[in-house]
């Protein structure tokens, strides 16, 4: 039997051109899926507020009008020679929730988690807002944000009726038994964000709690990278066969 002349057993061969274009139209396809399956996540800005003195209190608003977080200082028998304590809440239009632990207080049973850089919000134990706020720094519970400690991150959950959304509050606390404290800044995300303490946009890579760094092949610049990598090798095996 004759072959068929118009069948080639010779190998289709792609050009370097478009492997790159094959390349580079799969690293804008992942990217942009990437980038339209996510929502804002909302940043303050540098809020610096320092906090200190009996009943200081301030209220910062969230996504909607009733959607809350509120810090609060206060001194035992508000004299500047008594202990002081740091406080927390977040309010929701249907609730809202702080990531923390039950204490030992009979009136204030909840402490806030000092979380640390990188560590994703949606994935912390979660206590109930109560009417009153969580301990962080002082009080009964001694609070997380104390000594060496004394820096780092609260984690909040809230829902205003669309679903959770989770954000975080920047603290850094004083060493002293006063235990003064400032807000650097906060930020939340949209429903649905994966948020991760001290992440301030979606575009930006925080590393995992274990992370060392960040990993480069989620972004743009290392999907092009390997298009580079994949045409020298390319390049290499096409002299080494000649």
């Amino acid at each position: 039997m004759k072959p068929n002349p118009g069948r080639s057993r010779k190998p289709s061969v792609i050009t370097n051109s478009r492997w790159l274009a094959y390349a580079t139209a799969g690293a804008a396809s992942v990217f942009a899926c990437a980038h339209s399956a996510e929502g804002a996540i909302h940043y303050s800005g540098p809020i610096d507020q320092e906090f200190k003195g009996c009943a200081n209190i301030a209220t910062f608003p969230l996504d909607q009008p009733g959607d809350f977080i509120r810090l609060r200082h206060t001194s035992l028998g508000c004299s500047s020679g008594y202990s002081g304590s740091g406080l927390f809440n977040v309010g929701g239009l249907v609730g809202a929730w702080i990531a923390g632990f039950y204490n030992n207080c009979g009136f204030k049973p909840i402490s806030a988690s000092n979380l640390k850089r990188g560590q994703l919000i949606s994935n912390r134990p979660f206590v109930p807002a109560q009417r009153e706020s969580a301990y962080f720094a002082g009080g009964c519970s001694g609070g997380q944000f104390t000594g060496k400690n004394n820096r780092g991150y609260i984690g909040f959950r809230f829902n205003n009726g669309s679903g959770d959304q989770y954000g975080w509050a920047r603290i850094q606390a004083g060493r002293g038994i006063l235990h003064h404290f400032t807000l650097r800044d906060y930020a939340y995300g949209d429903v649905g964000d994966r948020i991760k303490a001290g992440q301030k946009s979606s575009n930006e890579r925080v590393p995992e709690e274990s992370d060392g760094i960040v990993p480069q092949e989620e972004s743009l610049g290392g999907l092009a990278l390997g298009a580079v990598g994949l045409l020298a090798w390319r390049k290499r095996r096409s002299r080494a066969t000649r």
